[in-house]
């Protein structure tokens, strides 16, 4: 009998269904954990298989710096990184004994996956950004509190996911101590071939990998907040005149001081005027005019700022 091929996911409906776009989105803006079990387990090959990984690491397209091993702490690359390349015996050894491997931005380089976070920061106006993420079944499980949204597209091996209450977590920064025994997961899943499970921020995770190797995309999303208005606000103010006017040249204290009331009536004066529907929009803008990359004939737009 013959291998059926799995169905291309080509849009973001395609990775969801059968969630529909609005109830995803939904899902985001209240930060509840979303489970979809595989239909077709093999469905996420065709946005990246192993193949696809060894191509980019053997044929140098591949930054090294973006390339990231660890054990029990993150390994340092001139332990696998000779003169630039990858020191393929060093390498195969720290994986044998077990490391986990991380492919940072590979939505910069694997133009399926960079069309689909292209889609999703379209569709909710945030920064989205895709890795994967290759581990052993040799190492006890691991937790923390992290800040981004996470989509996990388990393309092989299993993976156990706890998910506590974000409530309880909140109050955490990430990689900080874990909430207290007694808390009861929200959440308790294990994620096969094929599984899509989205982990809202905020809350705590614990995972648990299973027996061999683990292959995930985890598709992150970072959505824009306050400090990024201050660069915003910031950066419009670059040709300011006033605001570019020399601090240190005044011997006059009176003649600092009108100088210093000039900058602040200028920077309330730009508070009062700039709006969140503006600085969205220039977000949009700022989008559309990444430059385009081209791997193997495809075009992608470049990674969203």
């Amino acid at each position: 009998m013959c291998r059926r091929e799995p169905n291309m996911i080509s849009t973001l409906q395609d990775l969801i269904a059968p969630l529909t776009e609005p109830d995803f989105l939904t899902r985001i803006r209240d930060r509840t954990p979303a489970l979809i079990r595989a239909s077709e387990p093999r469905r996420f090959e065709t946005l990246l298989d192993w193949d696809d990984l060894n191509h980019l690491v053997r044929s140098g397209i591949y930054p090294m710096e973006e390339l990231h091993l660890r054990e029990s702490v993150p390994i340092p690359t001139s332990f696998y990184v000779n003169q630039g390349r990858l020191d393929r015996s060093a390498f195969s050894s720290l994986m044998d004994r077990g490391a986990d491997l991380t492919f940072g931005r590979l939505d910069k380089y694997v133009p399926r996956l960079g069309k689909l976070c292209h889609e999703l920061a379209e569709l909710t106006g945030e920064q989205v950004s895709a890795e994967a993420i290759v581990t052993s079944g040799k190492h006890e499980a691991g937790q923390r509190v992290s800040k981004k949204d996470i989509c996990v597209l388990q393309i092989a091996g299993s993976k156990r996911w706890e998910l506590c209450d974000p409530a309880l977590t909140r109050r955490l920064n990430e990689m900080s101590v874990p909430p207290p025994p007694q808390c009861a997961p929200s959440f308790d899943e294990v994620l096969r071939v094929g599984d899509f499970l989205f982990l809202p921020a905020e809350c705590s995770r614990r995972y648990e990998n299973g027996l061999g190797r683990s292959l995930a995309v985890c598709i992150v999303l970072e959505p824009p907040g306050g400090r990024e208005v201050i660069t915003w606000l910031t950066n419009r103010l670059t040709t300011d005149d006033t605001f570019n006017g020399p601090l240190t040249r005044y011997s006059d204290p009176s003649a600092l001081a009108v100088h210093e009331a000039a900058l602040k009536a200028r920077l309330i004066e730009q508070v009062q005027a700039w709006s969140l529907a503006q600085f969205l929009a220039d977000r949009v803008v700022g989008r559309s005019n990444k430059p385009v990359i081209r791997i193997q004939g495809n075009a992608v737009k470049g990674p969203q700022a």
